[in-house]
């Protein structure tokens, strides 16, 4: 349950990091709710599964409500100087790791997407044509 805090300090940058951490407090509630689901099936303890059916739903549904105020953020579509992936970067975001490679990414003042970690500023041609 530690995704609820990393949402709520937006410590995601691209929408596939946001996703995964929604998706990690999904898992939890689908659990609460076949649980619930069980409960209901045997009479003595339908008192308790219903309830417990209920409130994941609406906590659910209040996820995804969340879910979706969170992805309507101002975003840009960015290309990983590395791998050439597109990476839509929400644009408060100045750093961020790649979805694809993993690696990181920063903006210089030109807004240009560059490496942080300055691995590709003496790069040398690997084609024979260049």
């Amino acid at each position: 349950m530690k995704a609820i805090p990393s949402i709520k300090r937006g410590e995601y940058a691209t929408i596939r990091q946001l996703e995964g951490y929604c998706y990690r407090v999904l898992k939890p509630l689908l659990a609460l709710m076949g649980v619930g689901l069980l409960l209901c099936f045997t009479i003595s303890l339908m008192m308790v599964g219903v309830p417990l059916l209920v409130l994941s739903a609406v906590m659910m549904l209040g996820l995804f409500v969340w879910m979706i105020r969170l992805q309507k953020q101002p975003r840009r579509d960015i290309r990983c100087p590395y791998c050439n992936n597109v990476n839509s970067v929400f644009e408060s975001v100045s750093e961020f790791d790649c979805d694809i490679c993993e690696r990181p990414i920063r903006f210089n003042e030109s807004g240009r997407p560059m490496p942080a970690d300055g691995s590709l500023d003496n790069a040398t041609p690997t084609s024979i044509y260049d």
